[in-house]
Formats: C-alpha cells, sequence, structure tokens
C-alpha cells in the first residue's frame, strides 16, 4: 500500500471510532436517568406539598403573542398557590400594542395589582432584556420564567415550593414537554428530543455541575440572579448563557422531569420556523462557547462537557 493510502485509511479509522465514540457518549446521555434506579427516583418529584413559604414571581415576556397571552395570564394566576404569594409581569416592548392589549384584557378580570404589564421601548428588543426589565420591576423572592403559549400544571408552585424547602436549592428546573407531535413530519423527533434532555441529559449535567438551563419552567432565588447581574442581552440563548456563570458560582442546580408537573408547549408552526429556532439556539452555543464563562468552572470534567456541549454546532457540521 502506497503512504497516501495508509493516510487515508488512518483519517478514515479515526474519524469513524471518534465519532463512535460521539454516538456511544450520546446514548449514555439519552439513557442516564434510567441507568440506576435511584437516579430515576431523583428525578420525581415529591409527593405531597409542604406549606407555601416562597413568593414567587412569574415573568412572561411577550413579543407579538397577542393570540395566546390572555389565557396564559389566566392559566398562571388559577394555579393552586396562595395569590398573596404570587406576582405576575408580562413584559413587552412598547410598540407591540396588540399583546399589549390583549395582557390588559387578562389583567382587567383578574383585578389584581399582583398582575400588571411592563414596557420598555430602550433596544435590544428581545427577551433577555425583557427578563431584565421584568426583574427590576418585580419583587418577590423566587423569579421563574414562563413562555407566552405555556400551559403550566397548576400544582407547578406548590411542588416547587416544596423542593426548596427541603432541599435547600435556590435554583430548580422543572419539566418541558412539546404536545402536538402528530402536527409536523418532524414533531414526534422533536418531542422525543425534548423528553430525552429534560428527564435525563440534565440530570447527567447536575451531576457534573455544568448545566444549561432551558429557556422556561425555571426557577431561581432572586438574590442569586441579582448577584449575577441578570441576563445576558447580547446573547441569543440567555438561557444557557445563565446557566453557566450559575455553575461558576457553584451552585446546585436541582433537575425535576416529573409527568404531573411538565409544562406543556407545542412545536415549531412549520419547517422554516423550526429552522429558525435551532438557527438561533445554535450560534447563541457558539457565543457563548467564545465568551468563555465555561473556561471558570473549577473542575476540568465541567470545562469539558461545557465545551463538548457548546462547540456542538461544530460536532454536527463535522
Amino acid at each position: 500500500m502506497s503512504r497516501e493510502t495508509n493516510v487515508v485509511a488512518f483519517l478514515v479509522a479515526f474519524v469513524s471510532l471518534v465519532l463512535f465514540a460521539q454516538a456511544m457518549f450520546s446514548i449514555h446521555l439519552m439513557l442516564y436517568s434510567w441507568e440506576y434506579p435511584e437516579r430515576l427516583l431523583s428525578s420525581q418529584a415529591p409527593s405531597s406539598y409542604l406549606r407555601p413559604r416562597f413568593s414567587f414571581t412569574v415573568l412572561l415576556p411577550a413579543r407579538h403573542e397577542q393570540a395566546v397571552i390572555y389565557e396564559t395570564i389566566k392559566k398562571v394566576w388559577s394555579a393552586s398557590y396562595p395569590a398573596h404569594l404570587l406576582e405576575i409581569v408580562v413584559i413587552c416592548s412598547l410598540d407591540d400594542e396588540e399583546t399589549i392589549a390583549a395582557a390588559g384584557c387578562a389583567i382587567r378580570e383578574i383585578g389584581s395589582p399582583h398582575v400588571r404589564v411592563e414596557t420598555f421601548l430602550a433596544p435590544p428588543i428581545n427577551k433577555p432584556h425583557g427578563l431584565n426589565v421584568g426583574l427590576q420591576r418585580s419583587r418577590n423572592q423566587v423569579v421563574t420564567i414562563f413562555d407566552a403559549e405555556d400551559d403550566i400544571d397548576p400544582n407547578i408552585f406548590n411542588m416547587i415550593n416544596t423542593v426548596m424547602i427541603k432541599e435547600g436549592v435556590g435554583i430548580v428546573q422543572a419539566g418541558v414537554q412539546l404536545m402536538n407531535f402528530a402536527d409536523h413530519w418532524f414533531g414526534i423527533h422533536n418531542c422525543l428530543e425534548y423528553f430525552f434532555w429534560f428527564k435525563s441529559r440534565l440530570h447527567f449535567h447536575a451531576h457534573v455541575g455544568m448545566i444549561p438551563l432551558g429557556g422556561n419552567t425555571i426557577f431561581i432565588r432572586r438574590d442569586l440572579l441579582m448577584r449575577i447581574g441578570g441576563w445576558d442581552e447580547q446573547c441569543l440563548t440567555e438561557d444557557a448563557e445563565i446557566g453557566l456563570r450559575l455553575s461558576v458560582l457553584g451552585e446546585h442546580i436541582r433537575v425535576i422531569y416529573d409527568a404531573r408537573y411538565v409544562t406543556r408547549e407545542e412545536i415549531p408552526v412549520s419547517v422554516s420556523e423550526f429552522v429558525k429556532q435551532r438557527t438561533r439556539w445554535q450560534q447563541g452555543f457558539l457565543q457563548v462557547l467564545w465568551k468563555g464563562t465555561w473556561l471558570e468552572l473549577p473542575l476540568f470534567r465541567q470545562r469539558l462537557l461545557a465545551f463538548y456541549t457548546l462547540s456542538f454546532p461544530y460536532i454536527q457540521a463535522l
């Protein structure tokens, strides 16, 4: 065999082994929660609730969501938790008059000062800017985020209150489940992806101590958010980025995926919207990778997992 043939054969073998290792690691991440019974049990929510202690601020960032924001506000406010321990802050840019009007209808019907709209005008007009506005203009102990179209479980606040009291944690990532898997050809794959991400992979990340948080159904104590200065308004994946900064602090992030308490969402409405979503995610992960916050993680295995996770757009391209 010629030297060139040997080089090609070596490269093919090397790339094959790398891809095989990557595939096996992906399978390990997907099945991590099922490897031992105690892991599966740890992903479940408590079976009973403690007395409500924590107060919750629900941030609802909305942009051109006039079709769904009314029902979401009503659904969140009807949760089985004391009303005086809840506040709902809908955040809109000032030019989004239709969403503001739809939210106003729900707020007038509820008739509580704990439910209101906060607006902003200065750029950037994006979700992390809105979240920072909501953080500065709210007051309750635990801050959570729901998207404008989310369908939440009525006992989600009771469950989180109980976990935070029992386990002394300041951050809880609860589950998200996509529902309309039969609407598009990619729907079932999208639903399975979310299921394995929240049910298994995030538990592995939490075990290692490096976790890119989800965009909603995340509960964070206000003092932790204020300590790190809120969300990065220039980042396309502000949820993953803030998760890394909280991991750098050494804060334990509790992950719970229990079918009784998942937040229900819909998959993107078309292939083009799906591509836009994933393009933003990939660009955002690369932003976070180059920002370099992950280099401040104290343990090598944390930094290695962060590099692997954030550089995955390059791995997929390869």
